[in-house]
């Protein structure tokens, strides 16, 4: 069914207008005054900023992607729709703009995969998943993505890959900017944001605000779907509004041969959870805030001249306050307070013997968690206290990189030891706890793991414009059980605390192109076959009429290639084609789930984009892909969601530019799903149809 665009929710859009065009009578005379010399567009290869890289550089062999965010800001774009477009990366939505998020990587689960932070991680040990929308994005640099093993220097094992998101610092020129953005559904968000450096450093400031009310309208079968479609109707959604605030503080110093960075950024998120589109819910609120702060160094020639040494220290502490008045959600104490606090140091000391073609980096990491909740009345007061939870993790990481024949062949074996210690109070309130222990008044549990990995990378052709190589990898990952396995959530789910970690054999091999063909074309090429093994995948069974427990029962094998592909002629055009295919079947010894799909991956996926630049701005076509997949474990017809295209477009137009002195202003129309299709990621929950966003940008 096809709806009609509601161009009330566009109000917004004229108050953008508004402001833009104040804009442009502030900056008329520098508009006009400036004269309307040629200039050379510059197109950076993006195998040139691989090569900068540190991070890459830590890990030659591994298949992983650097994601650019300066032109991303231009446009009204969430984390959720950058990552989308990356081959081999599913995203699962709840709705639209601020709703629950979460990320999948080669057809892995959302808490098979880890996000970090500036190398810091960010998985909570509850419930092992990360919600998308609880991360900041505008003030990031760029978006790192590791597809194969777990990168050097980062703590924690991950099956289905990681994401590694990088913050701004600071730049050597004074900028600011300030940018203003809206549209449909009365959403409207703006950011200040200022760099300046001092003596020896650099900082970089930012506040954010953003606001939207969500209220699109869908297509609700009341949950009767086949059965009864008189009762079908064109609904709008409701509660799903949002507010957002966020601070970003962070400073380089230099101090001699160490670089010192402090990092700290703030979010503050007020939400409500409308539930699914059949049964919506009209006063269900959700608090969050988190506060992230982090203290790292990098010292060149440690001790010695062939000896660097990086460490991290960092916290991160988050509150999450659900409030549920009418028991639309739970019933019971339907409130709760969750408080999770997270600490850890990193050291990773970095020996360069050249003269042996070595590089060994070894890493120890030390991480503590806290999980703390109170169960509230409808009144939000306090009616009783869970058990606390805590997680304790050690680990050693070593590392041995080979290079030979002019650093043309990279041979890099790896092995990390993880120990876990989780302890959880016992619940006063369970007769089952003081039956079973009713001497100790603490349940500990012990995990622990090797993890060994080994890369290869063979740069078959290298000339000053053209790589042509192979890579190749394999790794034993691992995936802790999470709090609520372990230790079942009250009324709901039993713990077991003899889980054994999910663990995975994973492989991947496949070539990449990098060339300048001629002085105005460059193409990058990748492509990629990979291969996961997963065993003891953890399902939750029906452990009584009303609970469930975990068992390690399941398992599963995902086959898969993946393609992305960049064509750039620097004249004005640019085009970028991205394409997984993947095969993801249970191989569990149940035989109502053997040999079928898993949900929600689709077979093919497809993300493509083209655009045309100049001088004045640029015009640009994107296509989405997603093919047909299942909701549900045993592929039951009524849980079949067929393929979707989502065609967005948008034009930037940029009336005065100056780039020596790093002054801009710009103005962005796009338009999103443009055929307003009317579609669900997962079951019951509706994403927008067509939108339209406006943005205002002057930098100065």
């Amino acid at each position: 069914m096809t709806l009609p665009l509601d161009f009330k929710q566009c109000s917004q859009v004229k108050y953008i207008c508004y402001v833009i065009c104040f804009g442009l009578v502030l900056t008329g005379h520098e508009l006009f005054s400036e004269e309307k010399e040629a200039k050379t567009i510059e197109v950076k290869a993006e195998s040139d900023s691989q090569r900068k890289n540190e991070n890459f550089s830590k890990n030659p062999t591994s298949f992983q992607k650097e994601i650019i965010l300066e032109n991303s800001k231009n446009r009204y774009l969430s984390l959720p729709d950058v990552l989308e477009r990356e081959a081999g990366i599913k995203i699962r939505q709840y709705g639209g703009l601020g709703s629950y998020s979460t990320l999948s990587i080669r057809g892995t689960n959302p808490n098979q995969t880890k996000v970090y932070w500036n190398g810091i991680p960010l998985n909570n040990s509850q419930g092992g998943e990360i919600n998308l929308a609880d991360l900041p994005f505008d003030n990031l640099e760029k978006i790192e993505i590791y597809k194969s093993s777990t990168p050097a220097g980062f703590s924690g094992s991950n099956i289905g890959g990681s994401i590694n998101l990088i913050s701004k610092t600071g730049t050597i020129k004074p900028s600011t900017r300030l940018t203003v953005q809206g549209g449909s559904f009365h959403t409207f968000k703006s950011t200040v944001s200022h760099t300046n450096s001092f003596k020896d450093g650099s900082y970089y400031l930012q506040v954010l605000g953003e606001k939207s009310d969500q209220d699109f309208s869908y297509f609700n079968n009341k949950g009767t779907l086949l059965f009864n479609t008189y009762d079908d109707s064109v609904d709008r959604r409701k509660n799903a509004q949002y507010e957002k605030s966020g601070f970003t503080g962070n400073v380089n110093y230099n101090i001699g041969k160490t670089a010192v960075t402090f990092l700290n950024d703030y979010l503050y998120r007020k939400q409500g959870l409308p539930g699914p589109g059949n049964r919506q819910t009209e006063s269900v609120e959700r608090k969050f805030s988190k506060l992230s702060t982090a203290v790292s160094t990098n010292t060149k020639e440690f001790l010695m001249d062939q000896m660097s040494l990086e460490t991290k220290v960092f916290h991160n502490r988050s509150r999450d306050d659900l409030f549920d008045p009418k028991s639309e959600f739970t019933s019971g104490i339907p409130d709760a307070r969750t408080d999770i606090t997270q600490y850890g140091i990193q050291i990773t000391p970095v020996f360069y013997l050249l003269k042996y073609h070595q590089i060994l980096r070894f890493s120890f990491h030390n991480e503590q968690e806290f999980f703390n909740r109170l169960r509230k009345r409808s009144d939000h007061q306090t009616e009783s206290k869970d058990p606390s939870k805590r997680r304790d993790y050690q680990s050693f990481q070593l590392q041995d990189e080979f290079r030979f024949f002019q650093n043309r062949l990279f041979i890099v074996p790896q092995i990390r030891f993880d120990r876990y210690k989780d302890r959880f109070g016992k619940d006063l309130t369970s007769v089952r706890n003081q039956f079973n222990d009713p001497l100790n008044d603490q349940f500990v549990v012990n995990k622990n793991f090797t993890n060994p990995s080994f890369g290869i990378k063979w740069i078959v052709f290298q000339k000053t414009n053209f790589d042509f190589g192979l890579m190749g990898n394999m790794s034993k990952e691992y995936r802790i059980p999470t709090f609520i396995e372990l230790f079942g959530e009250r009324g709901s789910i039993i713990g077991n605390t003899t889980l054994k970690p999910e663990m995975s054999r994973n492989s991947d091999i496949g070539v990449f192109f990098k060339s300048k063909v001629t002085a105005d074309w460059k193409w990058d090429f990748e492509v990629a076959h990979f291969r996961k093994k997963i065993y003891d995948m953890i399902l939750f069974l029906p452990n009584s009429q009303f609970t469930l427990r975990p068992e390690n029962v399941d398992s599963a094998v995902i086959n898969g290639f993946e393609t992305n592909s960049t064509l750039t002629w620097n004249k004005g055009w640019k085009f970028n084609f991205q394409y997984t295919y993947q095969d993801a079947k249970n191989t569990s010894n149940s035989p109502s789930l053997n040999g079928k799909y898993l949900p929600l991956r689709p077979k093919n996926q497809i993300s493509s984009q083209i655009t045309y630049f100049k001088n004045w701005g640029e015009i640009g076509f994107e296509y989405l892909f997603i093919g047909a997949n299942y909701r549900d474990r045993t592929n039951e017809y009524f849980g079949y969601l067929p393929a979707r295209q989502i065609y967005n477009c948008f034009f930037t137009y940029i009336p005065f530019r100056d780039i020596e002195n790093q002054k801009e202003f710009l103005v962005t129309f796009e338009i999103r799903n443009i055929t307003n299709k009317q579609v669900e990621d997962l079951v019951g929950y509706p994403l927008p149809g067509r939108s339209i966003y406006l943005t205002g940008s002057y930098r100065f």
